[in-house]
């Protein structure tokens, strides 16, 4: 059985395209869950009327929160009401090539020892032209398929939500120690999946992920926020914070997962002071004993707003 699980919020501009490009696929799911986090627009309604105009009631279903629970908590709702054996995550304003299911079920069928399977993407406009395609820089590029380290996580993560299936057998093992903890859904379930050699990277471009002013995600490709200074720290802390909720799941994620995961977080902090200090030889030092867990990019990035940033607009606590 193969679920597709979809979590919503005032996504009425795009959500038709993907509910659509869900229902063209080669393989379709038995069952779709979609959880809306208390939308104030029209994506209910026009969730509803694609259910009933394809005449999908019996596999396709729409839950909706009383109250908003936020990003995080509304993904974990619907993926516990996931019954399929195979579970696939969906953002609402992507767009999934049709052979996306097919092709990854496959892989999973055949691969008994992976529990999280992540595709390849490209990214989309608003108008959904193709503007780049993502290209990762970690494992064997000769292969097709390949292992994620949980250091590869740390180190930059690469994997959206809207690229993952799981095995609903791993996720109720973790479920209780992730639902509620405020950790972001594709994180979760990439660094426990990591933790236990179980999540792999499937170089296949399955989706094209859209971007665009309202989605969560749009600061990450924007250069000009990467290089603002005070949104820098902002991401850092909030980024620790996250790390920090992270080391709470000793128990699912092994001794050896918790402590790279603490070395990441005492890194972080590091960095966070060093930029707010203004320590070149700090960065420097920090990165040239580090290289396994931070990347070059970053050095740069930081690099640039010690030299360039705006040092009186930052806001120190």
């Amino acid at each position: 059985m193969i679920s597709v699980c979809m979590a919503t919020y005032n996504g009425e501009r795009y959500i038709e395209q993907q509910l659509k490009s869900i229902l063209d696929q080669t393989l379709q799911p038995d069952e779709v869950i979609i959880s809306d986090d208390n939308s104030s627009d029209n994506t209910c309604e026009i969730i509803k009327k694609f259910i009933k105009k394809n005449s999908l009631e019996k596999s396709w279903k729409l839950f909706v929160n009383d109250i908003n629970l936020g990003y995080p908590q509304n993904f974990y709702a619907a993926m516990s009401k996931c019954k399929g054996d195979i579970v696939f995550l969906a953002d609402q304003d992507d767009i999934w090539k049709n052979d996306k299911i097919e092709k990854m079920v496959d892989i999973l069928e055949k691969n008994p020892k992976i529990d999280v399977l992540s595709c390849n993407h490209s990214l989309i406009d608003d108008n959904g032209k193709v503007i780049r395609s993502y290209i990762h820089r970690t494992g064997n590029k000769k292969s097709f398929l390949y292992p994620i380290y949980t250091k590869d996580v740390l180190r930059g993560f690469h994997w959206l939500g809207m690229t993952i299936a799981y095995r609903n057998t791993f996720y109720k093992k973790i479920e209780k120690s992730l639902d509620g903890s405020g950790i972001a859904h594709d994180f979760a379930l990439c660094v426990t999946a990591a933790s236990q050699k179980a999540f792999y990277f499937y170089s296949y471009i399955g989706a094209f992920h859209r971007r665009h002013s309202n989605n969560t995600s749009m600061s990450e490709h924007r250069v000009v926020k990467l290089l603002n200074l005070n949104r820098k720290l902002r991401d850092i802390q909030v980024y620790n914070t996250m790390l920090e909720k992270a080391l709470k799941l000793e128990p699912v994620i092994g001794e050896t997962t918790y402590n790279l995961i603490n070395k990441r977080l005492e890194l972080s902090k590091k960095r966070y002071s060093y930029l707010i200090c203004r320590n070149f030889y700090g960065i420097l030092k920090m990165y040239a004993l580090n290289s396994e867990i931070l990347r070059i990019s970053s050095l740069i990035s930081d690099l640039w707003l010690l030299m360039f940033g705006d040092y009186k607009k930052i806001k120190k606590k």
